[in-house]
């Protein structure tokens, strides 16, 4: 869900908290859900970067490391195109119990700091990669890993947020 300049995500993974935290802080479990390769220094002040395909990295630094309850870092692309340099926005990701069960964990991730069209990116992009997540913190094969490069996918993101704006003022005319 986008709101104002910030994506916020929640969903109920099949694993405990310290698993879930695992998976954003061990680069061979980050890359079973998100990239194809990872380096990552889970410490505050340490670098997160891994690539999402070849030749395209999101890069940032680990600020606040408190396992197995709260993340954040720092977050951008190395890709001068995107609009967004390494380090400029910011990704929280919570990790609390679901209900009385240990064993599921609620994430809530919310990425601060995307205005425009970096909105609509990166809400798609969170939305086909925390399906993964779900997928691998379950143990089954995570669902197929996202092809294309983002700059075609936001192509294609501005296209259909444009058409469904149309069609949104051309059905309130009449009422």
């Amino acid at each position: 869900m986008i709101d104002g300049d910030q994506v916020v995500h929640e969903l109920v993974l099949p694993a405990p908290a310290e698993q879930v935290f695992d998976m954003f802080t061990d680069p061979r479990q980050l890359v079973r859900w998100i990239g194809i390769s990872a380096d990552l220094q889970p410490r505050p002040g340490g670098r997160f970067r891994f690539e999402v395909l070849p030749g395209q990295f999101c890069e940032g630094q680990y600020v606040i490391v408190e396992r197995p309850a709260r993340l954040v870092f720092t977050w951008g692309w190395t890709d001068p195109g995107f609009g967004l340099p390494p380090g400029t926005s910011r990704v929280e990701v919570t990790l609390t119990r679901a209900g009385d069960d240990a064993r599921q964990t609620r994430l809530r991730l919310v990425h601060t700091g995307l205005a425009g069209d970096l909105g609509l990116l990166h809400d798609d992009g969170w939305s086909r990669f925390l399906a993964r997540l779900a997928g691998a913190a379950a143990g089954e094969e995570p669902a197929a890993y996202p092809a294309g490069h983002p700059q075609e996918r936001l192509t294609e993101l501005r296209e259909r947020h444009a058409g469904e704006d149309s069609q949104q003022a051309g059905g309130s005319r009449g009422h």
